[in-house]
């Protein structure tokens, strides 16, 4: 149990330091830790050089793993491997001055650890000279205690977008529709927002399956005028080239109350 609270703490108020690992297995089970005071549900697991937690707070989810490179970059390309997702090519959020990394859609990776299994992150290089960095981490089954986490922040169970594959690279614009600002955020005085959108490619270009990943903050238009602007815009794809066709695109669409 101390073990656990040291955990728990350590995840709460900056994420202790670790080194990185090559291949460890979990010991015991996924952790379960609820606090409605703080609007805290948190699951991780302990590997001793790493921690995995999958986080809930305040409304927002959060795929974390410790023990990564502390980084000056603000992203960094990983190479991931977990359940159906395979050798796939993602960009994860660094926390300034941590080492630690935030997964880019962690409802999706957590859906596929629910079964346990094994999970393959490498680290791609930024610098000249810099070698890759590969964690293997071997998770128990605890569809129990993701589950708890994910239904804590509104996330789906099951969603049949988590196998479809993932466009590389940055979106190529035809015709970009900027988003409206909402006037529940210019009654709430909110300076900036930001939504993270996800759309599935279609052989026009033209937007129609998008949804929403990420909006901060909630519950204030935000998320909607940028479904609204997204499905309203289409992308350029290359002259005979339908590869990306099907494939889920993700961007992010940012607002600044008007002035006046």
């Amino acid at each position: 149990m101390k073990r656990f609270v040291l955990l728990v703490g350590a995840l709460l108020i900056g994420l202790a330091a670790a080194s990185p690992t090559l291949a460890q297995d979990a010991a015991e089970d996924w952790d379960l830790a609820v606090d409605p005071a703080q609007g805290l549900t948190l699951a991780s697991l302990d590997f001793g050089d790493n921690v995995l937690a999958l986080r809930c707070k305040a409304g927002v989810l959060d795929f974390l793993l410790t023990g990564t490179p502390v980084s000056t970059e603000a992203v960094r390309t990983v190479r991931l491997t977990a359940g159906g997702i395979a050798d796939e090519r993602q960009a994860w959020q660094t926390l300034p001055g941590l080492p630690v990394l935030s997964a880019s859609e962690p409802d999706r990776l957590a859906r596929q650890l629910r079964p346990g299994g094994d999970l393959d992150v490498r680290i791609e290089p930024v610098a000249t000279g810099e070698r890759a960095l590969r964690f293997r981490l071997t998770l128990p089954a605890s569809a129990a205690s993701v589950d708890r986490v994910l239904s804590a922040c509104g996330a789906s169970l099951t969603d049949e977008w988590d196998l479809r594959p993932r466009a590389g690279g940055t979106v190529t614009w035809a015709h970009q529709v900027p988003p409206e600002y909402p006037e529940a955020g210019a009654m709430r005085n909110i300076g900036l927002a930001s939504v993270r959108v996800a759309c599935i490619i279609p052989p026009s270009g033209n937007f129609q399956e998008c949804r929403i990943l990420y909006e901060a903050p909630q519950d204030l238009g935000f998320g909607r005028n940028a479904l609204v602007a997204a499905r309203r815009s289409s992308v350029a794809l290359p002259p005979g080239d339908l590869s990306d066709v099907g494939k889920v695109v993700q961007f992010t669409m940012r607002f600044r109350m008007p002035e006046g």
